[in-house]
């Protein structure tokens, strides 16, 4: 049995607009998000952590699990806010800053984690610059990027939050220059399965990509994975393991609920024809009865007329005739 742990979540989350993760959103977003904060915990424990771009604060509260203290920085006031409402902890706080500017001291961590971050503004030097200077000597950054090359090949619409997105060697070069040694990994979220040994090997994993419905790709690494996750220090790099997140072993639940929701469909759809069936029956029942009734009342006026012409001619006759007999017979 593994360490097993509480998965952290706003309670509240925010609407997902697309710039930041928000527990508001499901699915591989979800996953590709808390599998490289559930990474970077396995090298936090006991220590001062640092979370550029904490966000709804998620991640800072699942290192804070481990970690002796944990600081997140957010641009946004409100996500502030909402971090500090959603996560009270003892070793855990947020505060409003900018990445290109943290408003912390020097040598202040021991790591510092930022996902999704650098793409997102300029002066991407100044960010590594400043993710240096707050760590202590030795510090260790964990940090990620979607390979554009991969994310957002040409003819491919942009991200519109993106300021500027790297190519794998542009990323690599990047930390290099604040970093002496750097480890640059990759991440794609599939759906598949994993055979592993119960103890590390040093051989790399052979994967099988499922290419179309007629071919698979036999391959050394992980092919066309849109994500760069890159550890970066100034001293030897500690070991660094392969990591999966299994969101689930079901595969066939999806299918299963998408069969179950066809069914209810059909029965649906066979209710709502029986119901247009009688709907239309009721139709032509008010048709009927609207034109029997248009005929009574072509009736009613035809029989009114003709009294109305009965009572004209009694008026007439009560009128002129009767005086005239009365005369004749009375003089």
């Amino acid at each position: 049995m593994g360490d097993i742990f509480k998965r952290e979540a706003a309670a509240n989350p925010e609407p997902f607009t697309g710039e930041r993760l928000t527990a508001a959103l499901d699915g591989q977003t979800q996953i590709e998000h808390y599998h490289r904060y559930l990474f970077a915990r396995s090298f936090c424990h006991g220590l001062d952590v640092l979370d550029v771009a904490s966000g709804e604060g998620y991640g800072a509260a699942q290192i804070a699990q481990v970690a002796r203290r944990v600081t997140g920085v957010d641009y946004a006031q409100a996500a502030v806010d909402g971090a500090s409402a959603s996560f009270p902890r003892d070793n855990l706080r947020f505060m409003q800053g900018d990445a290109r500017s943290l408003p912390l001291g020097d040598a202040s961590f021991d790591i510092a984690v930022s996902f999704e971050t650098i793409e997102h503004f300029d002066h991407q030097e100044k960010f590594l610059a400043e993710i240096a200077r707050v760590l202590k000597p030795g510090g260790l950054v964990i940090i990620s990027t979607p390979d554009r090359d991969i994310y957002s090949p040409a003819h491919t619409g942009a991200n519109e939050y993106h300021v500027r997105e790297l190519s794998r060697t542009e990323f690599a070069t990047l930390l290099s220059r604040h970093f002496s040694d750097v480890s640059v990994l990759v991440q794609r979220p599939i759906h598949g399965c994993a055979i592993m040994g119960e103890a590390g090997t040093a051989v790399p994993p052979l994967v099988f990509d499922r290419r179309g419905a007629a071919h698979f790709e036999a391959c050394a690494g992980i092919p066309r994975a849109p994500f760069l996750i890159a550890l970066a220090s100034n001293r030897p790099l500690p070991p660094i393991p392969d990591s999966l997140y299994v969101e689930r072993d079901d595969l066939d639940r999806d299918l299963i609920a998408l069969e179950d929701m066809r069914a209810l469909f059909n029965k649906a759809r066979i209710e709502i024809a029986n119901a247009q069936a009688k709907l239309t029956e009721l139709h032509l029942t008010v048709a009927r009865t609207t034109e029997e009734s248009l005929r009574i009342q072509a009736n009613n006026q035809s029989l009114g007329q003709e009294l109305a012409l009965a009572r004209g001619s009694l008026r007439s006759f009560l009128g002129t005739y009767l005086p005239q007999l009365r005369r004749r017979l009375f003089g």
